[in-house]
């Protein structure tokens, strides 16, 4: 099974480190922006440091994404992928559209085992 290296709570999500992933649970109604992503990059390179990773979303609770902010992602050459993981379908088509934004591959799942799978090929693969 996957282990978890270390987790921090910032101000608008809980995070859980894995060998080459990150999980993310967004609190609920936050709208993600570029200040978000920001912090997020930050703590995500101060871990990884130049290894290869995959970010990983769990939505579990309502929020929304502004798209514009896949468009610095194209900037972070050790993110991989992009994964989310909801079992609702309203979620999925959120995700599916986020999608078209995306510089990296971006994969939709129903659960955390499948999400980290992928994330440990595509980080090893690149």
């Amino acid at each position: 099974m996957h282990k978890v290296i270390k987790q921090i709570e910032l101000g608008f999500v809980y995070l859980e480190f894995y060998e080459c992933a990150v999980i993310s649970t967004i609190k609920e109604d936050v709208i993600v922006e570029k200040k978000h992503v920001e912090e997020l990059r930050s703590v995500c390179i101060d871990h990884f440091k130049e290894k290869n990773f995959v970010y990983i979303t769990n939505r579990k609770y309502n929020y929304n994404v502004n798209p514009v902010v896949y468009i610095d992602l194209v900037h972070d050459h050790t993110l991989k992928g992009i994964a989310v993981i909801s079992e609702r379908i309203e979620n999925q088509q959120t995700a599916r559209f986020e999608m078209n934004f995306s510089p990296v591959p971006f994969e939709l799942f129903q659960n955390k085992d499948e999400a980290i799978i992928w994330a440990s090929s595509l980080a090893q693969a690149n």
